[in-house]
């Protein structure tokens, strides 16, 4: 594969690109905006689920996970700026695969094919969740509104599947830079229905349980929580757009105190009201309101925009790999159809969102979040080949701070994947749609 191919993930790197368009570049308040927007979006609807999974131990872990990723972050932007010290020619103008090139730098060739593997196949995974999802949450509303089960959700997956395929061979959704600001403001919107929607009609919930957490389930809620705060490898491109670069830090600051506030109502009042009961999707464990029907269709309007712009890169990668012509024709049509048609197989074989999701931000958003950034970092910080003469030390506490971040991420990453590999092939067995593919009641 060559190298070269752009990666850049989800719709809040067209929003970076676009916003940068003028020679100013990105603001740090704007930076900051759109680091919430390439947060916001699939994740925060899993949040008390993992809460659940984990018990009160859950909340303390959003935090840490919130502090340990925007800390990462912080590290990531330092390991851009020493590119740019080292190697000025290459890297002070804008560059299309950042998170690459860092890991180039750091890690080698092989670190490199190791990095943008990991980050196709997180993107891949993060749009099948979307894609579980919208059909979820579309066959939810129409049962709600028939009162039948004209559709099950299994029926949707393959509507929404066979929808999806056209609009993938687009060649560059550059004009679709507006589904990051559309991802804020349904977060907003659902954050605010799910807290009002929770409390008013709380006396129709049933008294809560909190059942401890066990290790089986806690792994799970390690993924599900990880993946709340997942987007690590996007950071460098949206840092790429910035005006002044080095003011990265204070952009993350006020993302990650921005994602914070918008999180932790919704896990809270989710866990503390429903407790145990809660589903994976919180949006459908509150009665069908038409308020929580707008923020169900804003969230579905915007997961179409995210899965179409996050699955370009990985098309045009797989593309790259196979030759095909950078322009639309039968070989585009065949490769992207047929990439959707095995998402769409994968959602009938598991159609959780909430498994799969757990798997992938056990491994892939573990291992692009919680691994492979520190190591760069500490890699680059200690090559003493520096010929510029700029001393850099990494302070006693930074390094130990720094490895026990790698080392929560390899051993929660490890069990939760393995736990959420099991619950895969558990939920294939027993609740595949290839089982149930006409009972409602077991899908949705």
């Amino acid at each position: 594969m060559d190298d070269k191919t752009s990666i850049k993930s989800g719709s809040v790197a067209m929003a970076g690109a676009a916003a940068a368009s003028s020679q100013k570049g990105l603001s740090m308040g704007m930076t900051g905006f759109f680091l919430i927007a390439q947060m916001a979006g699939a994740g925060f609807l899993a949040l008390p689920r993992g809460l659940a999974d984990t018990g009160w131990l859950g909340i303390g872990m959003m935090v840490i996970f919130c502090v340990s990723v925007a800390f990462v972050g912080t590290r990531l932007g330092r390991c851009w700026i020493i590119l740019e010290e080292r190697w000025p020619e290459q890297y002070k103008s804008n560059v299309r695969q950042p998170y690459m090139d860092i890991a180039e730098r750091s890690m080698g060739p092989t670190g490199r094919k190791i990095t943008l593997w990991s980050v196709i196949l997180n993107l891949y995974g993060s749009t099948t969740v979307h894609m579980i999802l919208i059909s979820e949450m579309l066959a939810a509303v129409v049962q709600q509104q028939t009162g039948e089960c004209v559709l099950t959700k299994c029926h949707v997956i393959i509507i929404v599947g066979v929808c999806l395929i056209p609009l993938t061979w687009l060649g560059s959704p550059k004009d679709f830079w507006q589904g990051s600001i559309l991802a804020v403001v349904a977060t907003i919107v659902a954050v605010v229905v799910i807290v009002i929607e929770i409390f008013v009609n709380g006396e129709d919930i049933e008294t809560p349980s909190y059942p401890n957490p066990t290790v089986a389930s806690f792994s799970l809620g390690f993924g599900a929580i990880l993946f709340a705060f997942g987007g690590a490898a996007v950071f460098p491109t949206i840092q790429n757009d910035m005006a002044d670069r080095s003011q990265f830090w204070k952009s993350i600051i006020l993302g990650f105190s921005g994602i914070l506030s918008l999180y932790m109502p919704v896990a809270l009042v989710g866990y503390i009201k429903i407790g145990d009961a809660v589903k994976s999707n919180i949006l459908l464990s509150v009665d069908m309101t038409n308020a929580v029907l707008v923020a169900i269709c804003m969230e579905i309007v915007n997961l179409l925009c995210t899965f179409v712009i996050s699955s370009n890169p990985v098309h045009q990668s797989i593309e790259e790999l196979f030759h095909v012509p950078n322009k639309f024709g039968p070989k585009r049509v065949l490769v992207r159809s047929s990439l959707v048609a095995v998402q769409i197989l994968i959602g009938l074989a598991v159609p959780n969102f909430g498994t799969i999701l757990n798997l992938i931000g056990g491994s892939l958003i573990t291992l692009c979040t919680f691994i492979l950034p520190p190591v760069m970092y500490m890699k680059l910080m200690d090559d003493k080949s520096d010929k510029t003469g700029i001393e850099r030390v990494i302070p006693l506490w930074e390094r130990v701070y720094l490895c026990e971040v790698i080392a929560v991420g390899l051993v929660g990453g490890v069990l939760s994947t393995i736990t959420a590999v099991f619950d895969v092939v558990e939920a294939s067995f027993n609740n595949s749609c290839f089982t149930f593919f006409s009972v409602c009641e077991e899908l949705v």
